[in-house]
């Protein structure tokens, strides 16, 4: 294979990115590499991947997820007919990195687009649009997040790019976060680096998770006080949206926005008794809600030691909490 064109500074960035999101170096890289890579850059080619919740934290959680599982895709990506990346790039490839079949086909298309267009050198945009012209790899990790080639095209040429899903508007800001499309305010320095830099999957981390959202839902609402309704809402907010992206929340247990939902708990109904004006009367909290955060849902970055949101939610419902009266006014039992 000729080089057409040559590949511009995004791609230069792209294909690194897709050799250390392939994990072995010694296996070529495929199409679902390249697509990662992609999420890494800027300009239309990610904004688009992006706006239909293709993020970075996304895709690169899935990739961790079906490492060195190739049954968990439904196609093999041509890997028997890798080719080198000098065959396919020139001079701006070399003979030691190897591409799958279906990513050698995936660049030579981004090329060809390149040069229908006029453009000096070919770039992201090309590349997604030739990642999307087969079935791959690429078009399978879109696959799992519930996103399809249609959807990415129509955002690329200008359409509208909002992930279809049937969370109430009220929990977009929660979703954005998750997917890394918005930060938490009350996040330190040099977590908002570290998070930027690598991405945090909070799906994976419900008791984090539900410890930050807290503090934005205290802030949505214009209270000064964090009370533990706050708590509530983050609990039933992070259940709703982690159920809406499994591909994020893999075997994570939600205990406390489970419970919550087996008695007909949703933060719609929550949102609403809290909201609606002489709806619902509150008396402090027996002490402060950080307390409970504290000691039921501490901060840190370790799925396998996170202890998910069941006991934050036992320790609000055993004592006489805001979050208790609401569930009270919410359902007959009262949680019990």
């Amino acid at each position: 294979m000729e080089a057409i064109t040559s590949p511009d500074w995004n791609i230069v960035g792209i294909l690194g990115a897709a050799r250390g999101a392939r994990g072995d170096a010694e296996a070529p890289i495929g199409t679902e590499h390249l697509l990662a890579g992609i999420t890494t850059t800027r300009g239309p080619a990610r904004e688009a991947l992006a706006d239909v919740g293709a993020t970075k934290i996304a895709l690169l959680t899935v990739l961790r997820n079906r490492k060195d599982d190739d049954g968990a895709w439904s196609t093999e990506d041509d890997a028997e007919a890798s080719v080198a990346s000098e065959d396919i790039l020139g001079e701006d490839g070399d003979r030691r990195t190897h591409y799958t079949g279906a990513a050698a086909r995936a660049l030579t298309a981004a090329m060809g687009d390149a040069r229908r267009t006029d453009a000096a050198k070919f770039g992201a945009d090309h590349l997604l649009r030739g990642l999307l012209e087969e079935e791959n790899r690429a078009v399978d990790l879109l696959a799992v997040c519930g996103i399809t080639p249609q959807a990415v095209r129509a955002r690329l040429d200008g359409g509208p790019g909002s992930r279809e899903d049937a969370l109430d508007p009220l929990l977009h800001a929660t979703r954005d976060v998750l997917l890394g499309r918005g930060q938490y305010r009350r996040v330190s320095f040099w977590m908002r680096w570290m998070i930027k830099l690598s991405g945090v999957n909070w799906a994976s981390l419900p008791a984090g998770w539900v410890r930050l959202e807290t503090f934005e839902q205290a802030r949505r609402l214009g209270g000064g006080t964090v009370g533990t309704e706050h708590v509530l809402l983050a609990i039933l907010a992070t259940h709703e949206v982690a159920l809406q992206h499994p591909h994020l929340s893999g075997e994570t247990q939600y205990a406390g926005g489970e419970r919550l939902a087996a008695l007909g708990i949703d933060y719609a109904s929550a949102h609403h008794a809290l909201t609606t004006p002489n709806h619902l009367r509150l008396p402090p909290d027996p002490q402060p809600a950080e307390q409970y955060i504290n000691e039921s849902a501490p901060l840190n970055l370790d799925p396998t030691t996170d202890p998910g949101t069941g006991p934050l939610l036992e320790a609000l419902l055993s004592d006489d909490t805001r979050a208790r009266r609401l569930v009270e006014a919410l359902t007959p039992s009262g949680g019990r």
